[in-house]
């Protein structure tokens, strides 16, 4: 299986801001499938929403499932990390930038 990588946005943020296209580059350059996806109403983000939508769009998560937050993305993965300790499926990387505590 390839090794995936999910970028998640800041607060209020998007997809194609700031750093996020540059790393998406360089990352599908070596290899990587990268994906930063849209999350839902950024500029009053719902954790549970996020969580609910990432879960979608991840998928399966494996030792080849990577994430990479910024901000708000990082709370994410404490609820994703919760979410994957009842599915004894853990993610095998995780990359926290500028983490914002709720």
């Amino acid at each position: 299986m390839n090794k995936r990588i999910f970028i998640i946005h800041s607060w209020d943020g998007y997809p194609e801001e700031g750093w996020f296209p540059w790393l998406k580059q360089e990352l599908t350059e070596k290899g990587f499938q990268v994906q930063i996806p849209a999350m839902p109403e950024p500029a009053e983000p719902k954790i549970e929403a996020w969580v609910s939508h990432l879960a979608k769009v991840v998928g399966d998560v494996d030792e080849n499932t990577f994430f990479v937050g910024h901000s708000i993305g990082c709370k994410l993965f404490f609820d994703i990390w919760k979410l994957c300790t009842s599915t004894k499926k853990w993610a095998a990387h995780s990359l926290w930038l500028a983490g914002l505590h709720l």
